[in-house]
């Protein structure tokens, strides 16, 4: 059918439901096609079929079955993209659920390169990524009197001036249900970019937001990643003996 319009430029199929198929389908209009959005509908396939459209400058692609990984995106795919949009069943994309911690080092690093290239990576700081609690690295909260403990099993990028990074975090909740403090339980930073010169007019931004970020590294101080079940329970149980 898409055969018929060998001059479309942009295609929108949002909330159809009854609209199935494979995106490998729109290579039919390669040359032609400058914006994609697919929303709710039954199509699926890999997003990297299209990686090779010369002129795709706009492609979202959101609650759909659509697969992949950002890490296939290689220096010469989606040449122009300007805008980018993926689901949860890419590895990267927005909401997905990780199956190994291994995974995130690389799929964060790949994220930032697209931020670099795509002028609006889909709300690149607010993707909701997580481990999948079919991971086998996944465990049970810590709940007590004194302290609900999230493991920090949500994954994020941060910002402190120009610097950027990611984190591991999760949520506490301490004292009584009556005078309960809420927080931020987060791993310790890891940075993609260098420290900005103490010099530079950046400097005082990063020092003054990176104290923000230093201050929800508490219950994890000196991990990178999520800690080994026993050493949470050890953390929760250090708590619970100081309270």
């Amino acid at each position: 059918m898409l055969a018929g319009f060998p001059l479309l430029k942009e295609l929108e199929i949002t909330h159809s439901p009854f609209i199935t198929g494979t995106i490998n389908s729109l290579r039919v209009l390669k040359d032609t096609l400058e914006k994609v959005h697919i929303e709710s509908c039954r199509v699926g396939g890999n997003f990297m079929d299209l990686a090779d459209f010369p002129h795709m400058r706009e492609l979202h692609l959101i609650d759909v079955a659509v697969t992949g990984d950002v890490r296939d995106i290689g220096e010469n795919d989606f040449p122009h993209l300007e805008q980018l949009s993926l689901p949860k069943g890419v590895v990267g994309g927005t909401d997905h659920k990780f199956l190994r911690i291994s995974d995130v080092p690389e799929v964060m690093q790949a994220i930032y390169r697209l931020k670099d290239r795509v002028l609006s990576y889909y709300e690149w700081d607010s993707l909701w990524l997580s481990l999948s609690d079919r991971s086998s690295d996944w465990y049970d909260d810590c709940i007590s009197s004194e302290l609900q403990l999230h493991p920090p099993f949500s994954v994020e990028l941060v910002q402190a001036g120009t610097r950027h990074g990611w984190r591991w975090y999760g949520r506490s909740y301490t004292g009584t249900i009556s005078h309960s403090c809420v927080g931020t339980a987060s791993c310790e930073i890891n940075w993609l970019d260098p420290e900005p010169d103490r010099e530079s007019s950046d400097y005082e931004n990063y020092e003054q937001k990176l104290q923000q970020l230093e201050q929800e590294i508490n219950f994890y101080r000196g991990y990178l990643q999520p800690p080994t079940e026993g050493e949470y329970n050890r953390i929760c149980r250090e708590f619970i003996d100081r309270s």
